[in-house]
């Protein structure tokens, strides 16, 4: 099955370095702008339905793309990004000064620990992982487009290309548009 992932536009949180909660912010003109360059460049894609959680920066990216494939918008709150607990709404700045230690674990190796009253990224990709394999044994088969935040992203870009977890950190990525995978069902 063809899996586009398409990660949301900028969001207003993200311009002040914030940590996103599960609700999320609007996108910036900057990634309202991107979701239309995205929905153009998968036009001829033959994506057949777009899957998405229901934080505002997804809800708006993706009904950019649903509306510009003429192609329904699928919620579920599974398809949601990490849920970064007691840091949500912070900066990263804030984050370090509370929390060096913690933080410092995090970013070397995320395997080992979470944000406090979060989620690990191992329950993350389960998570995406399950959500997946629920949506590709569809009776179509058909090409579907999952529009994610960025770390949601990251572990599907992963779990796709047979990466260790302790390498999350290098797919995850702001300037992250969209990629196309061709998955094994059998294989999730």
């Amino acid at each position: 099955m063809k899996i586009f992932l398409i990660q949301t536009g900028q969001t207003a949180w993200e311009a002040d370095s914030r940590i996103e909660s599960p609700e999320g912010s609007s996108l910036t003109e900057s990634g309202a702008r991107s979701a239309e360059t995205v929905a153009g460049e998968l036009a001829t894609a033959g994506i057949k339905a777009v899957y998405t959680c229901p934080s505002e920066a997804a809800q708006q990216t993706a009904r950019v793309i649903a509306r510009a494939l003429h192609v329904k918008v699928h919620t579920d709150e599974a398809m949601g990004e990490l849920d970064y607990g007691l840091w949500q709404g912070l900066t990263i700045g804030e984050i370090k000064r509370r929390q060096p230690k913690l933080y410092k674990q995090w970013i070397d190796d995320p395997t080992t620990t979470c944000p406090p009253s979060g989620e690990t990224i191992q329950d993350a990709q389960s998570r995406l992982k399950g959500r997946i394999a629920n949506i590709a044994r569809k009776p179509r088969n058909t090409p579907a487009a999952l529009v994610l935040r960025p770390v949601a992203i990251g572990l599907l870009r992963c779990l796709f290309g047979g990466a260790a977890l302790e390498q999350l950190w290098r797919y995850v990525d702001e300037s992250f548009t969209w990629a196309g995978f061709e998955i094994d069902v059998g294989r999730l």
